[in-house]
């Protein structure tokens, strides 16, 4: 007689055997739960068993209604209202989704989906019926329980699925082109509707919804959210319209088209001293870009500039900064010969952005030969508008401006009068002077940042430096004493056309006191550099700590990252190379570096190494250290503005 099982041996499924798992009875809850026939164990000694199939799977039902919290840490939630055990042991925030639209809200959805396609493609409902007659086949299939068939058609499904994804992408694609002119309640519709309602034409030919054709210069962008999408139907045209050609369709290298965003998004800011977005925008952006849009060496010398910029922080863009300046640099020396009164102006924009990038850069002395070409270009310009210099668009005003400004600019490095100042003088009008809100007034504020009165002062102090080798005798000394007293007096008196100094700094637009404190701290600047061309170096006159002391005050006003943070160089760097104290050189060190991660540009770091070379020969005495003689000597490129 054979032995009687145990009670554990006979009550242990098949399943919970094998996975060496404690089993509740027969049948277990475990196969109830997972949806499996729960069988006996089979035990040695017993009949073999004669059912060779392979046990069903576990069906794992995955549901989409867990909790938020659950859903974002992609963990199984155990559906416990109002808050789950997860969330309850982690002190989350258990929130959880909407109720699911009813069937009839589906139904109106799907037939505003319709409605929106109809709209997009007329032809396309012909087409899908054939989907859905491929449906109904699949279901009768079904029904009929025909082997031949089903396998038939599930080949044809199979086949059709593939070109069902990319139709759906493609047309996801259009869709969120489409988004921009099309009527928001369909656009929530389509956003709504599940992809099951789009019975799609699964051997519909559609040439222009190809993600490869050419036109696609750019990846589609990402939906708007809800939000997002009132004001982005108010804005659209009432058109339909999927082409989006690109600005610059033969430009191929991804490297020139982040360069050129670079510019758009990033230069463009730093090169405007503009306290506030001007109402007629960034002249940077107005006056240049559609010219590189249409001259190909305009655009060169933009992207030579953009990569100047960027190569501090990836060294790899500085290789691609001398090829867009090597191609500038040919195809205006190939204009040159040529240039009449349709290019004269894109030549010299060309030249003046390849003297930008050589005195940015820092290191570089090539910036002196284009400005030399500017001062010929732009003679060649004025005299071909003759009369009208005066009364001419704003375009030919920022040309004006930007090439006083950098010849300007330049003076620091050269101690010479400026090249081009007497070309330009007489053709720069002077009507927005009291009228902050013009067009000019706007540039100005762009490109000086300061009033500009006060800016090309800086010629005249220079234009003194020059004449320091003609004191020979005690006549010479004294015609010497007497300009610079002239200077002084140009540069107590400066601003009396403006009621002040504050009237002077609100000239430029909206009262700002970034653009008074910059202000100020220029204008001091100007008096220490006076006073070193005629008195020295030394650091014992009191002159000297006051100007050093009214400038820091001045910089220390002015936040980090500022629009007019850049016009502070020249003034920090008057001040650093007349400080002796600890706490002013740590002020004057902090906020140079600050300025090289805001601003960029190379020059910046130079002249921060120019301080510092200033302060270690001073190191521990206060000997006579001329800063002009160390940047003529050993940084014969850089000049400081």
């Amino acid at each position: 007689m054979a032995s009687l099982p145990s009670k554990t041996e006979s009550t242990v499924c098949e399943r919970c055997a094998s996975i060496k798992q404690a089993c509740s009875g027969f049948p277990c809850r475990r196969c109830a739960r997972l949806g499996l026939p729960c069988n006996p164990r089979w035990r040695p000694g017993s009949s073999p068993r004669t059912d060779t199939t392979t046990p069903p799977k576990a069906r794992i039902r995955r549901v989409h209604t867990g909790c938020m919290a659950c859903k974002m840490r992609k963990k199984k939630c155990d559906e416990v209202k109002p808050k789950c055990g997860d969330c309850r042991r982690l002190c989350l925030d258990c929130t959880w989704p909407t109720n699911s639209p009813s069937t009839s809200t589906s139904t109106r959805v799907s037939a505003n989906t319709t409605s929106m396609i109809d709209v997009a493609w007329p032809n396309a409902s012909e087409q899908w019926a054939s989907s859905i007659v491929l449906d109904d086949q699949v279901r009768d299939a079904d029904a009929d329980g025909t082997a031949g068939n089903m396998r038939s058609l599930s080949m044809s499904v199979a086949s059709t699925e593939s070109h069902l994804d990319a139709s759906i992408a493609d047309l996801l694609c259009q869709l969120s082109s489409a988004a921009n002119v099309a009527d928001p309640a369909v656009l929530d519709a389509v956003s709504a509707a599940p992809l099951d309602d789009l019975n799609l034409d699964l051997d519909l030919e559609w040439p222009t919804l190809s993600p490869d054709a050419s036109w696609l210069d750019n990846p589609p962008a990402p939906s708007p959210s809800p939000s997002q999408q009132s004001v982005v139907v108010a804005a659209a045209s009432p058109s339909l319209s999927i082409y989006t050609p690109s600005l610059t369709p033969d430009m191929q290298s991804p490297l020139d088209k982040a360069l050129l965003n670079h510019y758009s998004t990033v230069v463009a800011s730093v090169l405007s001293r503009c306290p506030s977005q001007h109402t007629l925008g960034n002249p940077y952006l107005t006056h240049l870009l559609p010219m590189a849009m249409s001259s190909p060496t305009v655009l060169h010398s933009i992207l030579a500039l953009s990569a100047t910029h960027w190569q501090r922080l990836r060294p790899e863009m500085q290789s691609r900064a001398l090829l867009h300046r090597g191609r500038a640099t040919q195809t205006l020396a190939d204009m040159l010969p040529h240039v009449d009164g349709s290019t004269v102006d894109v030549a010299l924009v060309s030249c003046l952005l390849l003297c930008m990038t050589e005195l940015f850069d820092g290191s570089s002395t090539g910036w002196k030969f284009h400005l030399q070409g500017a001062k010929r270009l732009f003679t060649t310009l004025k005299d071909q508008l003759g009369e009208a210099a005066s009364n001419t668009s704003s375009h030919y005003r920022f040309l004006v401006q930007l090439t006083r400004f950098l010849d300007s600019a330049a003076t620091t490095s050269t101690c010479k009068p400026p090249l081009i100042e007497d070309q330009v003088e007489s053709s720069t009008p002077e009507t927005h002077t009291h009228d902050p809100q013009s067009t000019a007034a706007g540039d100005d504020a762009a490109v000086y940042g300061i009033p500009k009165e006060l800016f090309h002062l800086v010629d005249r102090i220079n234009e003194l430096a020059s004449k320091r080798s003609t004191r020979v005798d005690t006549a010479s000394e004294s015609a010497f004493r007497q300009e610079a007293d002239r200077v002084r007096e140009h540069l107590d008196n400066w601003a009396l056309d403006y009621g002040g100094l504050a009237g002077a700094a609100t000239s430029l637009g909206a009262a700002n006191d970034d653009v008074l404190r910059a202000t100020t701290a220029y204008e001091w600047a100007l008096r220490l550099r006076l006073h070193q061309i005629t008195e020295g170096y030394s650091l014992a006159d009191p002159h000297v700590s006051e100007c050093v002391g009214h400038i820091l005050d001045a910089a220390q006003g002015i936040r980090y990252g500022s629009a007019l943070e850049t016009c502070l160089l020249f003034p920090l760097v008057m001040a650093g190379g007349a400080s002796d104290e600890l706490e002013h050189r740590m002020v004057i060190h902090d906020r140079l570096m600050v300025m090289e991660r805001t601003c960029g540009f190379g020059y910046i770091h130079q002249s921060r190494a120019l301080v510092e070379r200033v302060w270690t020969k001073r190191e521990g005495t206060k000997a006579r250290v001329n800063w002009a003689r160390i940047r003529h000597e050993e940084m014969g490129g850089l000049a400081i503005f």
